[in-house]
């Protein structure tokens, strides 16, 4: 009888150890979400710079014959003291005689803009015509 007196009577619950191991799991499986959470805007934001750079580099491109001379020469600049643009304008390889009344000129066109401590860039090569000598 006095066995039965200590005899403790176990009802349900959970024991330390299963407690601590639940939070261990919960906070492993927290981190991880939390470092694809973090991957995920940092690859939004990229996708953004790119986005952006693409959209300033074809309006600097379409100025070409207009406000930027369709001859060859080296040009640069910098849109919103971040993305930095350099263009180089040549006559395209080919035989010429030097008596065409178009001339083709090959564009190429970087842009660049800082991100996360490395350099990004985006460079469009392009064809544009430009009128000889009448």
């Amino acid at each position: 009888m006095m066995n039965k007196l200590y005899q403790i009577k176990r009802t349900g619950g959970f024991t330390l150890l299963e407690t601590l191991v639940a939070l261990s799991v919960l906070a492993i499986t927290l981190g991880v979400l939390y470092q694809i959470f973090g991957f995920s805007l940092r690859n939004i934001q990229h996708a953004k710079d790119y986005s952006y750079a693409q959209m300033l580099a074809e309006s600097k491109l379409a100025e070409i014959g207009k406000g930027i001379p369709v001859k060859e020469g080296d040009y640069g600049g910098n849109f919103d003291n971040k993305y930095s643009w350099q263009m180089n304008i040549k006559p395209a390889s080919g035989n010429s005689t030097g008596d065409e009344l178009v001339y083709t000129y090959k564009v190429m066109f970087t842009i660049s803009w800082p991100t996360d401590g490395t350099s990004r860039s985006i460079t469009i090569d392009t064809y544009r015509l430009s009128a000889g000598d009448v």
